[in-house]
């Protein structure tokens, strides 16, 4: 989904590896402590986007299938007016949990993502391929899951527009945020977008280096996570011009 190399300089700057950066006690996963992070996740779970993505067309247990079609929610609930107050909140409490267990690395952290701005420029790539993911949580959604499944699945190129449409559908007709208010989906996308950096950075840049190893490894943390945390087989979903199945 993504192939940017903006942030090799703050990997750099925090001195871990690949691997010790996206790991959930290390740096960036620290947005799964929030708790509308969480909410938000669990959310994709109850409205059975986990199923319908990743299981519509997968056997389960006593052999059955599910498949569930639902109408697509207005498109006018996904829409965000995002605000700069609320973008700051979110960077800063990524920051200052990484403060709070490692200073050092919480000031180059911080130092690093306002010199680079990598929030910005994935805003700009993502735009590049028709998702307006700081106007609309059901793009965001999109190019999140989108990109988690391209880097667990060792994969190199970009969907096509018409994959990329075909699940946004399937997201629209999943996902439910009717309830929520602007700044709770711009917190959500948000947190989904540097979730979405800090894995894609490490798998690019062994992806560049051609760190067959290294690259596998950085796939392997991916997919692992989302199959523990979520249930989620993201090695079990194909991407088709009808979307994930």
């Amino acid at each position: 989904m993504l192939k940017p190399f903006y942030l090799i300089p703050v990997f750099c700057l925090l001195q871990l590896s690949s691997y010790s950066q996206y790991d959930p006690g290390a740096t960036m996963m620290l947005a799964q402590n929030n708790m509308l992070y969480n909410n938000t996740i669990q959310s994709f779970v109850n409205q059975n986007i986990i199923n319908d993505l990743a299981y519509s067309n997968t056997p389960k247990a006593g052999g059955t299938r599910r498949s569930k079609a639902t109408a697509p929610a207005d498109a006018a609930t996904f829409l965000i007016s995002p605000g700069s107050s609320t973008s700051v909140k979110v960077k800063q409490s990524i920051i200052n949990r990484l403060k709070s267990r490692n200073p050092t690395a919480g000031k180059n952290l911080e130092n690093a993502l306002n010199q680079y701005d990598p929030f910005n420029a994935y805003l700009r790539l993502l735009t590049s391929l028709g998702l307006d993911v700081h106007h609309n949580y059901a793009d965001a959604f999109t190019a999140y899951i989108l990109g988690m499944w391209r880097i667990a699945n060792g994969m190199s190129g970009n969907p096509t527009l018409t994959q990329i449409n075909a699940v946004r559908s399937q997201v629209r007709s999943n996902v439910r945020v009717a309830g929520w208010s602007n700044q709770q989906k711009q917190e959500a996308v948000e947190y989904m977008i540097y979730d979405l950096i800090f894995a894609n950075e490490p798998y690019e840049s062994s992806r560049k280096a051609r760190d067959k190893k290294q690259m596998a490894l950085d796939a392997d943390m991916v997919y692992q996570r989302f199959l523990k945390q979520h249930k989620m087989d993201l090695r079990n979903m194909r991407l088709t011009d009808k979307g994930l199945i």
